[in-house]
């Protein structure tokens, strides 16, 4: 899912539940978790360029997983590695 579809699923769920008190933060949040991250959603989030994305992933740096030809990266995966690296944001 691309940032400006999860930016509009966000955005929907915010609206429609969080003011009904249908969904709970860590259920919104728990169901982006699942959902993987593409490489330039996984730059985005790093703050680094694509190539050097697909550096860390040529060298082993960072952790991921193939959908078919696609490689993706878990949320948690990214969050973990982006604190222990200590990217930019």
């Amino acid at each position: 899912m691309s940032i400006k579809e999860r930016e509009k699923l966000f955005a929907v769920i915010a609206k429609r539940e969080f003011e009904k008190d249908y969904y709970k933060h860590d259920k919104v949040f728990d169901e982006i978790r699942q959902s993987p991250f593409t490489i330039r959603e996984a730059s985005e989030y790093l703050e680094v360029a694509e190539i050097t994305v697909r550096r860390w992933v040529k060298s082993g740096k960072i952790k991921t997983r193939r959908i078919g030809r696609d490689i993706v990266f878990s949320a948690d995966d990214l969050k973990r590695f982006k604190k222990q690296n200590k990217c930019s944001g």
